[in-house]
C-alpha cells in the first residue's frame, strides 16, 4: 500500500514519520482483512472508493477529510515486544493530542491498542515488524464522518471485548466532540511541530541506529509492492 512504502522507503533513517489528511474516502483494510467481509462493496463501487490493504494488523478504516493519519518507520532494540512498544508510541500520540485543547478529556487504550474517551474508539492503529524495524500507523478522528464509514464498512467480523457490539454511531468519537474549534489542519499542525519529540522522548533508549543488511530487504518489499 502507497502509505506503507512510502514511509518504508525511508528506512535508511532512524525515524521517519508521515502526517496527512486524506484528501478524499479510501477504504484500508488490515492485512488478514477480506474485503468481501468487511466493506459493503457496492457502495464503494458505486461512489468509486478505493480498497486498500496494509502490510499490519488491525482492522478496516475509512480513511477521509476527518481524520488524521500518522506513519511512523523506526527503528528498535528489540525484534520484538510489541506490547511495549504499541504503548510507548500510543502514549506519544496522546501526549501530542493533550497538546490540543484543554477540553479534551482523558485518553485511555483499550482493546489491544485501540485510543478512547469514555470507551468510544478515537484512534485505530496498526503494526507492521519486519525483524528491529518497526512501522506504526494511527488514523486519528478528529471530525468524524461517521455516515461514510457505515455507508462503506460492515460490523467488524472481528471486535474488542469493549465495542460490545455496538454500531459505528455508538462506538466511534471525534475531537471536535469536545471542542468544536479544533478542524483536521489545526491538528495536523500540532502533529508536524510536537509529535516527534513526544515520540522520541517516549521511545527513548529503544531507539537504535538502522540496520544496514536490513535495509536492501525493506527496500525491495517496498519496490515489488509499488508494481503490483
Amino acid at each position: 500500500m502507497w502509505i506503507d512504502d512510502l514511509v518504508i522507503r525511508e528506512c535508511n533513517l532512524s525515524h521517519f514519520t508521515n502526517i496527512f489528511i486524506p484528501q478524499q474516502p479510501m477504504v484500508v483494510l488490515g492485512k488478514s482483512n477480506k474485503p468481501e467481509i468487511e466493506c459493503r462493496l457496492n457502495h464503494c463501487q458505486i461512489d468509486g472508493v478505493e480498497i486498500k490493504q496494509r502490510y499490519g494488523g488491525g482492522g478496516a478504516v475509512v480513511l477521509h477529510q476527518g481524520c488524521l493519519v500518522v506513519s511512523s518507520g523506526l527503528w528498535l532494540d528489540h525484534p520484538f515486544r510489541n506490547d511495549l512498544y504499541f504503548k510507548l508510541i500510543n502514549l506519544a500520540v496522546i501526549d501530542t493530542i493533550r497538546l490540543i485543547s484543554e477540553s479534551i478529556p482523558s485518553i485511555s487504550q483499550q482493546g489491544f491498542s485501540d485510543l478512547t474517551i469514555g470507551g468510544r474508539k478515537i484512534v485505530g492503529t496498526s503494526l507492521f515488524r519486519s525483524k528491529n524495524y518497526l512501522l506504526y500507523q494511527a488514523s486519528l478522528l478528529v471530525d468524524a464522518r461517521v455516515e461514510l464509514i457505515t455507508r462503506y464498512l460492515k460490523h467488524p467480523s472481528k471486535e474488542p471485548d469493549y465495542r460490545q457490539g455496538k454500531s459505528h454511531m455508538d462506538f466511534l468519537t471525534d475531537l471536535r466532540t469536545f471542542d468544536n474549534s479544533i478542524t483536521p489542519s489545526s491538528v495536523e499542525k500540532v502533529f508536524q511541530s510536537c509529535y516527534r519529540s513526544k515520540l522520541e522522548a517516549r521511545l527513548g533508549d529503544h531507539l537504535r541506529p538502522p540496520v544496514q543488511g536490513h535495509i536492501k530487504h525493506l527496500l525491495r518489499r517496498s519496490k515489488r509492492a509499488s508494481t503490483q
